[in-house]
Order: C-alpha cells, then structure tokens, then sequence
C-alpha cells in the first residue's frame, strides 16, 4: 500500500497525527504532493518530516517562500 498527503500548511500536529496513522497500518511509500509550507506555525519541522517520503513535490505555497 501507498498514501499521499498533501496541503500541510506547516501543521505540524495534523501532520504527526496522520504520519502515526499511515505507520500503523504498515505503510512504507509516502509521497507528498506539496504545500508542505504556508499559514502554520511550523514550517522548518513538516519540512523535516516530508524529507523521508519517497516523492515531494512543491506547492504554490512551497515555490512562494
């Protein structure tokens, strides 16, 4: 099995929340389809998190910062 996620917008909590999800049901291939970045207040650390998917792509949010 796959997951996607996407339009993060630096939550950080949502995104630990739905990554803890996606590890117990034994999912291995992440891919991330952007805007990782914009409106919350952690930007740096989603950022961190995302870099271990298998595939990243940008957002609008991502090429604006």
């Amino acid at each position: 099995m796959k997951a996607i996620i996407s339009d993060i917008h630096s939550n950080l909590e949502a995104l630990q929340a739905v990554l803890a999800d996606i590890k117990s049901q034994g999912i291995t291939e992440i891919f991330c389809l952007g805007d990782v970045v914009g409106y919350g207040p952690n930007p740096r650390e989603c950022i961190d998190l995302v870099t271990d998917c298998k595939l990243v792509l940008m957002g609008n949010h991502d090429q604006g910062a």
